[in-house]
């Protein structure tokens, strides 16, 4: 079963664009980022670290995304 889900999964990361991939970049990061988020709300500090790193993380690939929409955009337009 888990080979099957494992395939699927290559496929369908295959058959995404670029953007969408990224796009589903951040989101990964974002829900992985949750645990930690929780921990530092309980007092771990190192968790804070992890934290900041995931938002950076996800800053980053939010203005990767905003660059190519806009690219894009500008590419139909001109």
């Amino acid at each position: 079963m888990l080979v099957v889900t494992v395939k699927l999964f290559n496929l369908i990361l295959f058959t995404m664009t670029e953007l969408q991939r990224m796009y589903n970049d951040m989101l990964v990061a974002l829900e992985r980022g949750i645990n930690d988020l929780e921990k530092f709300e309980d007092g771990n500090m190192s968790a804070g670290t992890r934290v900041r790193k995931t938002m950076q993380t996800t800053k980053e690939l939010a203005q990767k995304i905003r660059t190519t929409v806009q690219e894009q955009k500008n590419a139909v337009v001109a």
